[in-house]
């Protein structure tokens, strides 16, 4: 990628993975890091995934060509207005959050002059530090872009530049799409989890259960070790899409209990449905459509995509002439 400096603000998992990924590419850029916590910013100086600590936000980005905020999502608007003066006019600025609409609304807001794409990496672990941070953590994942009609194509090129630099696939899509979806296969997930674990450890029997708990209960409610902060803050920027999908599994789980309760024989066959839906899933995701590697995914329909740079987001991005 063609940056020869950026600034990270946010060195926890995503910030410090991001930072060591660039670190290692040939030339590598020079990386530039803050985090409001002096011991994450120890951290990551230790991790290497920074080639300087900043003193504040302000100062990281002083001279960045790329900035990525790697904070929490309502962290994001805030951070954004506070760093807008000290950009250069040239920057170009994402972020990693995992909703999308209310922080793309919110940047052109707070800051309209800044070229701003939104991002989010689908990818992660339960642990959420510094310390475990890994430059590999992005490797063949689908990275979201949330462009808008008024994102200028150069900051557009030079966010995908970066997601292909990390080993990421650049997925084009419109940011309340983004959030619709992402509410039933990202956060449903971790808000059951959370619920499992509350409603089983607060049962009057829970002393008994922990001690006969195994892989099952360790399975289903593992997602629990999430961030607290970023699971809600999640919870509270993508609220009718979470709200929509918990009715949706309320009606599911309603009608499952009716089956049990009526000792429905066709338990069985709907367990069995619920497998092969999940094998397919798996298969498909060990076989990815031809090319894909190779092309940044965009849905032809999507109206928000400019015409100016339909070419970008299809196929190969065309190469830059001399």
């Amino acid at each position: 990628m063609p940056e020869q400096r950026v600034a990270i603000i946010g060195l926890g998992l995503i910030g410090a993975s991001l930072g060591l990924a660039l670190r290692r590419l040939t030339p590598a850029p020079r990386i530039v890091g803050y985090d409001r916590s002096g011991e994450v910013r120890t951290r990551a100086a230790r991790r290497h995934a920074v080639d300087r600590l900043a003193g504040s936000a302000e100062d990281a980005v002083e001279g960045a060509d790329l900035v990525i905020l790697a904070t929490p999502v309502r962290a994001v608007p805030p951070l954004l207005a506070a760093i807008a003066p000290h950009l250069a006019p040239d920057a170009v600025v994402t972020d990693t959050g995992s909703t999308k609409e209310q922080v793309v609304l919110a940047a052109a807001e707070v800051a309209p002059a800044v070229a701003f794409v939104g991002g989010h990496p689908m990818a992660g672990k339960l642990t959420h530090g510094t310390a475990d941070a890994d430059a590999d953590l992005f490797q063949g994942a689908v990275y979201c872009l949330t462009p808008t009609a008024d994102t200028p194509r150069a900051a557009v090129e030079r966010v995908a530049a970066l997601v292909e630099a990390v080993g990421a696939r650049p997925h084009f899509l419109d940011a309340a799409e983004h959030d619709g979806l992402v509410a039933a296969i990202s956060h449903l997930p971790y808000l059951l989890a959370a619920t499992l674990m509350t409603a089983a450890s607060t049962d009057a029997g829970w002393r008994e259960m922990a001690l006969l708990a195994a892989g099952g209960f360790a399975t289903m409610t593992r997602l629990a070790e999430g961030e607290p902060e970023m699971y809600a803050d999640i919870c509270l920027t993508n609220r009718e899409a979470i709200t929509r999908q918990l009715d949706r599994y309320l009606d599911a789980l309603a009608e499952l209990r009716a089956a049990v309760a009526a000792g429905d024989e066709g338990l069985r066959a709907r367990f069995a449905v619920a497998r092969e839906q999940h094998q397919a899933w798996l298969a498909a995701r060990e076989t990815p459509p031809e090319g894909a590697a190779l092309a940044p995914e965009v849905r032809a329909h999507n109206p928000f995509v400019p015409q100016r740079w339909q070419d970008l987001l299809r196929g190969r991005r065309p190469e830059r002439s001399e």
